[in-house]
């Protein structure tokens, strides 16, 4: 009886061990998975590393020959500049349009050193009122007004001439009456002729802008992606004084942009290419 018990302490003493040494190793080859993963994730986040390192120095070597490039520009300027205060004869306009054409280029390259948005400006005000559409429209809407002011007086003229008529003649007789009825047709055409002529110039006007401006907002988005802006923003200023506190607040309210130097202004761009589609 003793040794079976024995026996079976025994077996019982052997499962123990087994189950610890099983649970040691099983704990054992988790614990080097987790160091493997561990070990894993590390090397991706110094491969990531050096992969932002090496980006960095790309664009690090970019940004230096964006530099000497700069300086070389800045040079050529400052040698046209000797040459043009040393010139005797005029500027002409080649001479201008490569100075403008430097100025732009280091002023873009300037813009992609610090890695901002290309902006652009335009003066919507200013193409309306020097552009040649509007000039024809202009042209166009004084004749228009000097015909109907002419046919405004005649008739004009009519009536008065009709009342003063209508003095002579006895009160409400049948020529009396005649002539009143005559008048009062005069003036209501009078007024309708009127009113026609104000809605007429009314719509004219607003069939103009909207061509025109379409025509801009199109021109805009041309011009805008070859000089290769990101951003046009307009920059036509409040006219002062104002009429009244009404147009001074709206001014003040469509006023957005204060500031704008170092941006590249491209008003006269977008109005010649504006014309020269007018004119074919």
């Amino acid at each position: 009886m003793k040794i079976r018990k024995a026996t079976w302490l025994f077996m019982l003493v052997a499962v123990l061990l087994v189950t610890l040494c099983t649970g040691f190793i099983f704990q054992k080859q988790g614990k080097d998975t987790g160091c493997e993963e561990a070990i894993a994730k590390q090397d991706g986040k110094i491969a990531e590393l050096e992969e932002r390192i090496a980006e960095q120095n790309r664009k690090l070597i970019e940004q230096d020959k964006k530099l000497v490039e700069i300086e070389h520009i800045r040079k050529k300027v400052e040698e046209i500049q000797v040459d043009l205060s040393t010139r005797k004869s005029d500027i002409n306009d080649v001479d201008m349009s490569l100075i403008q054409e430097m100025i732009e280029r280091q002023v873009r390259l300037n813009v992609k050193k610090e890695g901002l948005p290309k902006i652009g400006i335009i003066s919507i005000r200013k193409i309306f009122r020097d552009c040649n559409r509007s000039a024809k429209y202009r042209e166009e809407a004084i004749a228009a007004q000097h015909q109907a002011d002419m046919e405004v007086n005649k008739l004009e003229a009519e009536i008065e001439a009709q009342k003063a008529g209508l003095k002579t003649l006895t009160i409400g007789s049948s020529d009396y009456l005649t002539q009143m009825r005559q008048i009062l047709e005069k003036q209501a055409s009078l007024q309708v002729q009127q009113e026609f002529h104000r809605q007429q110039r009314t719509l004219k006007e607003q069939k103009m802008t909207e061509e025109i401006y379409k025509d801009i907002l199109r021109i805009t988005g041309q011009v805008a992606k070859e000089k290769a802006l990101e951003l046009v923003f307009e920059k036509s200023e409040p006219k002062f004084p104002a009429l009244g506190p009404t147009e001074l607040e709206l001014s003040m309210g469509m006023h957005k942009l204060l500031y704008s130097q170092g941006c590249i202004d491209i008003t006269n761009d977008v109005m010649t290419r504006l014309d020269s589609e007018s004119s074919s």
